[in-house]
């Protein structure tokens, strides 16, 4: 009886784990479809019409560059493992100085270079809190449920 019990629970145990680790497939971001890319007309349409017919980008360029940038990445996710890249595909509509729509470029994800970020740290002031601190720092402190603050979107109708 304790042997059927105890299997029962390692069993159990052993698909909820089981289940918690299933591979993910994480879409980030979108690209403007084929059939709104072909509308645009290099060297006429206007960055304000651009940005209306392909949608709000995901960017736009920094720094004297004129361009807006849609991006798109599709990725792999096993629980709690970082994130693998499978797919990356990066779409840059160049305009020149007047607005103008120079150029649309797509880059995929065999064009991505690597940048070595810096060792180097820049230290901050602040209190380091502890294991058992951030533990127990919020007994007595109301929360949902108990008349505590409600966590609601931010605007000022909710």
């Amino acid at each position: 009886m304790y042997y059927k019990f105890l299997s029962s629970i390692v069993l159990y145990l052993f698909f909820t784990l089981n289940i918690s680790c299933v591979n993910t497939k994480v879409v980030n971001g979108q690209l403007p479809d084929a059939d709104s890319l072909s509308t645009l007309k290099i060297g006429k349409d206007k960055k304000k019409l651009v940005e209306k017919i392909l949608g709000s980008p995901s960017f736009n360029g920094e720094l004297g560059d004129n361009s807006i940038y849609y991006v798109l990445s599709i990725s792999s996710k096993i629980a709690f493992m970082n994130p693998t890249l499978i797919d990356q595909k990066v779409l840059q509509v160049k305009f020149d100085k007047e607005d103008i729509l120079e150029k649309v470029m797509l880059f995929k994800k065999d064009d991505v270079e690597e940048i070595v970020m810096s060792a180097k740290t820049t230290k901050t002031a602040g209190k380091k809190t502890g294991f058992f601190e951030q533990l127990i720092s919020n007994i007595g402190v109301p929360g949902m449920g108990r008349g505590g603050p409600v966590i609601g979107s931010g605007r000022a109708s909710d």
